[in-house]
């Protein structure tokens, strides 16, 4: 039976590159002040940019409503398809409480609703991954276990010129974000096990950046397995000197897959302005 793939707006997804490989997308909120915007929809990059500088308070999120997941899933399940929802990491949002509530309302489906552990770049490429696999026949079970290895050997690490936005939305812990902020430590921060932490400190963000790279290369699968994603937070000159640097050590050895993604309003709220990151997993 085909299966249809739905995920949310954080996996950063460009909405015509979804459109064209078939995903259906469910756009979180991002909320300033009294009023709430649909991640992507009512909210672009750039409107969100502009508003961080002009508004009184600073965004926050929420997820999307079960009634929009089952929105997404009705036309699928009204097709005589399977239906896999791959979401951000169920420790960053609670959008996957909401996919399951939905997935409830179709007791004849089968439609299952997968944590990816990850977010941003590191969810859109396992989605990408798994419509891939659908077009090829794949099974319900055949593509949540090979999810099952893609999350096993997925690795980010990112850095952020400024933690406060982690802070204040609650992703990193207060006296964190005060300690790098009072001695000009730069974290370079991590997702394990769906959590954001810190994986080293250094004294510079060009440092940082360094520590960056050497880490996703030692966490990275020989070649050519390996897919790389730089993302961004409007900091395009910094995703593009991290891929260079990317491509210059790795030499002649060639990976399966390297873009650069920016990342949406949503990630941007939690991560700020000017941050940078790299997402690596093997690709089957």
């Amino acid at each position: 039976m085909p299966v249809a793939i739905v995920t949310d707006s954080t996996s950063d997804i460009e909405p015509a590159r979804a459109r064209a490989a078939g995903v259906t997308v469910v756009p979180l909120f991002v909320v300033f002040g009294d009023r709430s915007y649909k991640d992507y929809i009512e909210l672009t990059r750039e409107e969100f940019y502009q508003k961080l500088q002009t508004e009184p308070a600073l965004p926050t999120t929420s997820q999307p409503t079960a009634a929009m997941f089952e929105a997404a899933f009705a036309p699928a399940v009204e097709a005589g398809n399977d239906v896999l929802c791959i979401v951000i990491s169920s420790h960053l949002s609670g959008t996957m409480n909401s996919a399951q509530v939905a997935a409830r309302r179709f007791p004849n489906a089968r439609i299952e609703v997968y944590d990816s552990q990850t977010v941003a770049g590191g969810l859109g490429m396992m989605v990408l991954h798994a419509r891939a696999l659908a077009e090829q026949g794949a099974t319900l079970a055949d593509i949540q276990a090979a999810l099952d290895g893609w999350r096993e050997s997925e690795r980010l690490y990112a850095c952020l010129s400024d933690l406060s936005h982690l802070q204040r939305t609650g992703r990193i812990g207060r006296a964190r974000a005060a300690l790098g902020t009072m001695m000009k430590i730069v974290p370079v921060l991590c997702l394990k096990d769906g959590q954001v932490a810190a994986e080293a400190q250094v004294r510079t963000f060009a440092r940082a950046q360094e520590t960056m790279l050497d880490l996703i290369l030692k966490a990275a699968p020989p070649m050519p397995e390996a897919r790389f994603l730089v993302m961004h937070t409007n900091a395009p000159h910094l995703a593009q000197a991290a891929a260079e640097k990317l491509r210059e050590r790795l030499g002649d050895a060639k990976p399966a897959w390297l873009e650069i993604w920016e990342a949406g309003p949503v990630i941007a709220t939690h991560g700020g302005p000017g941050a940078v990151g790299i997402f690596v997993a093997r690709g089957a």
